[in-house]
């Protein structure tokens, strides 16, 4: 594409001499394309959209956009960061300087992914989460609205810097706050309006400020239809490998250390 053209006295997208974009891909007017980013077959960069911009920490740097990505419109993407294939990136996003985001994640409108931070394969951020820097999160999570993860206790003072770490097909509810350093366990949930300051096992829901153990997620049971589901661990039945049996406890509504 021919970054000083233009169609009816309105600018195309500006690509710069040392970026790569495939043939197929699409770059909507107004997009702006920064040196030393790779944008593979089928892509598509809404209008507004940047990527590869220039970093404070670091102005310069391979952008790597992987196959069948979608940028939506007004998200800026800094330089450093990777993108794998499949992954859709809504609009109005910040997704800072190195920056990992696997296959087939999605990245809800007005969501912040600082430095560093990694996204696994399929992982959901539905709208407004704040990742912090070196944030790790697994893959197949569930990151509802208005999730925050922080790395500092007691900012700006950077005493105690530390990413959480977010298990695999884990469940963060809206509203919800992960503390530095806390490991959420696989298949684990945190309510929402919660505050997790403390690691939390495989498969216990927590809920509270600060977040305590409720339950093991395989004793919810929900009506549906006039009988009784045992929905949780929410992804067994599309991943392979997973235990998609009915739990061996039945609880009537027992709560967490209860006989």
């Amino acid at each position: 594409m021919d970054q000083n053209s233009d169609f009816g006295g309105k600018p195309l997208a500006y690509i710069s001499p040392e970026a790569t974009v495939a043939s197929d891909a699409t770059c909507f007017p107004g997009c702006w394309i920064g040196p030393g980013v790779r944008i593979s077959s089928g892509v598509t960069v809404a209008p507004g959209a940047a990527i590869g911009m220039p970093s404070p920490k670091c102005p310069s740097g391979e952008t790597e956009i992987g196959p069948n990505v979608w940028i939506g419109p007004s998200t800026h993407v800094e330089t450093g960061v990777m993108i794998a294939e499949g992954a859709n990136i809504g609009p109005f996003n910040h997704i800072r300087h190195g920056v990992d985001i696997g296959p087939g994640a999605y990245v809800g409108p007005r969501c912040t992914i600082m430095d560093h931070a990694r996204i696994g394969e399929a992982t959901n951020l539905v709208a407004e989460v704040y990742v912090c820097e070196y944030a790790e999160l697994g893959s197949h999570c569930q990151i509802s609205p208005g999730v925050a993860l922080v790395n500092d206790r007691y900012p700006p003072t950077s005493v105690d810097v530390r990413g959480p770490v977010i298990g695999q097909c884990a469940i963060l509810g809206v509203n919800s706050v992960v503390w530095p350093g806390v490991k959420i366990g696989y298949h684990a949930m945190l309510a929402s309006l919660s505050e997790a300051r403390e690691n939390v096992d495989d498969y216990v829901l927590v809920r509270g400020c600060p977040a305590r153990p409720v339950c093991d997620v395989r004793q919810i049971r929900l009506k549906h239809e006039g009988q009784w589901i045992y929905p949780y661990p929410w992804m067994r039945f599309a991943l392979p490998g997973e235990d998609i049996t009915q739990p061996a406890y039945r609880p009537e509504n027992k709560r967490w250390g209860q006989k």
